[in-house]
């Protein structure tokens, strides 16, 4: 099976990723509401590192409507790419819609049910647009700050993966009141499941740096102990990357498509390019 014509054409952008960034993704993820390490200050005295992961723990178990967005930016280039739909991350299910803003409004449809993947590829160069499956385990990371198959369950878990977390304040993030934390990435969680050729890319570029990678981890948590923004950042060698993932309607219902039939299986080592991640 060959792989699409628009994700093989447009993957050379995922890979300008591989060397990444740290600041503020010019407060496109939060705006307004976003706010300084000042606060922290005035914030009452946490376990940081202990708060989040116990919010990932529990989100994990929850509902939620995804909007992620990745922005690539720098050495003339610049490019987004949108994540969209719903997630019940308990049952392990949920239905995305993933976009790039270059690509004259190319869609890739995926539909998560279990450890199986189905996605359905804009475009193939032998016309055949038929929906695909492959395993949500073994699929890889091409990019930096990229989940494989735009999994949301795995940016939380590189958030759980954060260190140096520190309470930032408090502050209204998509319509609740949330704690902000922020924190940094190592090597480990910015390389997990990485695909071999580009991990080694990576590592090589990192070693030049040494142990304190410009790269950043915030995340906004409710009172009710749920994840409702992760904002990951890197910025390496003149490419800025940042992932800025909402989570809306956490623990609420939502709906989600149901498996495709008739599906054609393939290895995930041949899921690649911008879109799958």
């Amino acid at each position: 099976m060959r792989r699409s014509a628009t994700l093989i054409g447009i993957s050379a952008i995922a890979v300008l990723a591989s060397a990444c960034s740290s600041g503020s993704d010019d407060q496109a993820a939060g705006g307004k509401e976003r706010t300084t390490s000042a606060m922290s200050s005035a914030a009452p005295a946490v376990d940081a590192g202990r708060e989040v992961r116990a919010a990932v723990d529990s989100t994990k178990q929850s509902t939620a409507r995804i909007d992620d967005r990745i922005r690539l930016n720098g050495m003339g280039q610049d490019y987004t790419i949108t994540v969209k739909g719903a997630f019940d991350m308990k049952a392990d299910r949920g239905s995305l819609k993933v976009s790039l803003t270059q690509t004259n409004g190319a869609v890739l449809h995926e539909v998560f049910h279990g450890n199986t993947v189905y996605f359905r590829m804009p475009e193939e160069m032998n016309g055949d647009t038929g929906w695909r499956s492959t395993s949500r385990d073994e699929a890889e990371v091409h990019a930096l700050l990229r989940a494989p198959l735009n999994d949301p369950e795995f940016v939380l878990r590189q958030v759980s993966m954060a260190h140096g977390l520190t309470a930032a304040g408090e502050e209204k993030v998509n319509g609740v009141p949330a704690r902000h934390y922020t924190g940094k990435l190592d090597h480990k969680p910015l390389l997990l499941r990485m695909v071999k050729e580009r991990r080694e890319k990576a590592e090589e570029a990192m070693a030049m740096i040494g142990d304190e990678l410009p790269a950043t981890a915030d995340v906004w948590v409710t009172k009710d102990g749920l994840i409702t923004r992760v904002l990951l950042v890197c910025d390496l060698a003149g490419m800025k990357v940042s992932s800025t993932m909402n989570l809306t309607d956490v623990g609420k219902p939502v709906t989600m498509a149901s498996p495709p039939k008739s599906a054609q299986a393939m290895p995930a080592a041949l899921v690649g390019g911008a879109l799958p991640g």
